[in-house]
């Protein structure tokens, strides 16, 4: 491997990952496919490829990569396709080999899809771990947020009251952020700093060499922290973009540029607007019955939100202190802390599958409150939940991997400290909440990243803090759902405004709730990604709105409602009549853990 340094004076401040102009680019690897792991005997494959620790330095070594791939089942093969599907800390690989013949289906059965699990994720190095998983070292952590008096008990943030005793808590969130800094340095040590973004991208172009010929266009679909992947692609390799797809998008310039606090809004914006979808679906219901809206006998969205308030109210002015456990997790729901079954609510939000299952939490909500009923144990849990972790933090899909990488490269992206503290970060929550998010900001320390960040000592070798406007080779297309709970639709906008990548991007807006457009069926959707990965993007409005406007097929409670513009699409092209289920859930996948952004 060859590599040659950058003039001294790029590294006065920081070491900022410039693409091709800032390192040559190793040979590329030979790469010897077979078995994997979980499916040997199927028709995916895998391998490992080295690559370097620290892509501006030889010496310190090599770590593997693993990566997956279902490879087309017709010949000749017309493209490939890398997906990312989100996190941090999300595994490809298993993406892959749980989505795989479906993530085909939508591109053509002509097409390679593949995966990598990205730096210290799964069976990529380097390991990084916060806890011993033989022992209860997270519950012991997380658990001295439960019970009363503590943390989790400090309910909406728009009440003088419950405002007044958060604040008092910001000294003990404070120790704790520090003594997670400090165990996860002492058991990480450098480690660290090389599962940076910039190093995650230098590691796809990586591979794109290795496989598909040193050169070849980076071909990558991002969703959620993925699209921080492309969108770093697109300012470190404008040469090398391909088919590049940005779904669900999160602000990766704010990312790199901005202290995580200075916007931490940006986490909650869009979940008030994603329950009040779920609330119009419910009340507008023309398929499968909304349990909460028969039971109650309410008719309208805005009657569905009131009660929802009313009773989530009454979790926090009712609960007794009871911490939950992993065995404890689906038992009496009125042991359940405000904090946890708000964030339940969030991750419910996510896709139109647990949607329904939201139904079913507010039915119990409303027995157990009532009387008629408490425990959660008939009602059954999503095959794709499983209980892992610290219970405070809700449910996991099992494709997540609970090694914390995600703070390491969270706040390893950011830039340095500028002397924030838990005192501003709480007082910026109370103003978030108080202005953007009174059912959910309060959430934002315990449950993102971005809380830690100031207290983390360890940041990537190589980081992006400079503005994003290098316009790409190609047109990227860039996907955002109007009432997305995790990343919000005016992110897709700006990214695809003039002011970012302007001409060389395509707007495509998505009227509905959930999380990226995997949130529900849209045949439009599927049009859109066919014709544009077989070269024929959409056509530029010429302005800084959507370039296409799709409609969601159906909700969980059956039609659109009218308020949402939609249609049942009944009109769609054979290639999307033939996806059977390309709802892939990827969203319940790539947003069940608070950990992720």
């Amino acid at each position: 491997m060859r590599f040659f340094l950058l003039p001294l004076l790029t590294f006065i401040f920081i070491n900022s990952c410039s693409g091709s102009v800032l390192k040559e680019r190793a040979t590329p690897a030979s790469v010897a496919w077979g078995g994997c792991l979980n499916q040997p005997q199927t028709a995916y494959e895998c391998a490992n490829v080295d690559v370097p620790l620290d892509w501006q330095d030889a010496s310190k070594g090599t770590v593997p990569i693993y990566v997956s791939r279902y490879p087309a089942t017709k010949l000749p093969r017309k493209g490939y396709m890398f997906y990312n599907p989100g996190g941090p800390g999300l595994s490809g690989s298993r993406f892959i080999q749980s989505q795989g013949k479906l993530l085909q289906a939508q591109l053509g059965l002509d097409w390679d899809v593949i995966s990598w699990d990205p730096r210290g994720v799964l069976l990529s190095g380097p390991t990084i771990q916060m806890f011993n998983n033989n022992n209860n070292e997270d519950d012991d952590f997380w658990g001295q947020l439960q019970g009363l008096g503590n943390y989790n008990t400090h309910g909406n943030l728009t009440v003088a009251e419950d405002a007044q005793f958060f604040m008092s808590q910001a000294s003990k969130f404070d120790n704790m952020t520090i003594a997670f800094n400090n165990a996860t340095i002492q058991k990480n040590g450098d480690n660290l700093k090389y599962v940076g973004t910039c190093a995650v991208v230098r590691d796809l172009v990586y591979l794109v060499d290795s496989i598909y010929g040193e050169g070849s266009d980076v071909n990558f679909w991002g969703i959620s922290y993925g699209t921080v992947i492309g969108v770093y692609l697109t300012q470190m390799f404008p040469e090398r973009v391909g088919k590049v797809i940005l779904d669900g998008v999160y602000d990766a310039e704010k990312q790199a540029n901005l202290a995580p606090m200075k916007w931490l809004d940006q986490d909650y914006k869009g979940v008030e607007s994603a329950l009040i979808k779920w609330t119009e679906a419910c009340a507008a219901g023309t398929g499968p019955t909304c349990g909460f809206a028969s039971e109650t006998g309410i008719s309208t969205s805005d009657g569905i939100l009131s009660k929802i308030k009313q009773m989530l109210d009454t979790a926090h002015r009712t609960y007794d202190g009871t911490s939950v456990t992993a065995s404890s997790i689906n038992d009496d729901i009125r042991h359940w802390p405000y904090e946890y079954i708000l964030q339940i609510i969030r991750t419910q939000l996510y896709d139109q599958s647990s949607w329904s299952w939201l139904d079913r939490l507010f039915l119990k909500l409303l027995k157990s409150q009532s009387g008629t009923s408490s425990s959660f144990k008939d009602i059954e849990l999503d095959s794709r939940f499983f209980k892992r972790g610290p219970a405070t933090y809700g449910f996991f899909p099992e494709i997540y991997e609970y090694n914390y990488v995600n703070f390491a490269v969270y706040c390893g992206d950011t830039i340095d400290p500028q002397g924030e503290t838990t005192q501003d970060l709480f007082t910026l929550t109370v103003q978030a909440a108080q202005s953007v998010s009174p059912n959910f900001a309060s959430l934002t320390p315990a449950y993102s990243p971005r809380s830690f960040c100031h207290n983390w000592k360890a940041r990537a070798v190589e980081r992006l803090p400079q503005p994003m406007t290098k316009k790409p080779k190609n047109v990227v297309l860039v996907i955002g759902n109007v009432a997305d709970p995790l990343t919000p639709y005016e992110n897709a906008q700006r990214l695809a405004s003039s002011a970012f990548l302007g001409a060389q991007a395509r707007l495509v807006k998505f009227n509905t709730g959930g999380h990226s457009s995997f949130s529900g069926e849209s045949d439009c959707i599927n049009d859109v990604v066919r014709n544009y990965t077989s070269g024929n993007p959409p056509k530029d409005a010429g302005n800084e709105e959507e370039d296409v406007v799709c409609t969601l097929k159906k909700t969980a409670f059956g039609r659109p409602p009218l308020s949402w513009g939609g249609q049942v699409e009944d009109s769609a092209s054979e290639a999307s009549r033939t996806l059977v289920g390309m709802s892939l859930l990827i969203s319940t996948v790539i947003g069940m853990s608070i950990l992720m952004f």
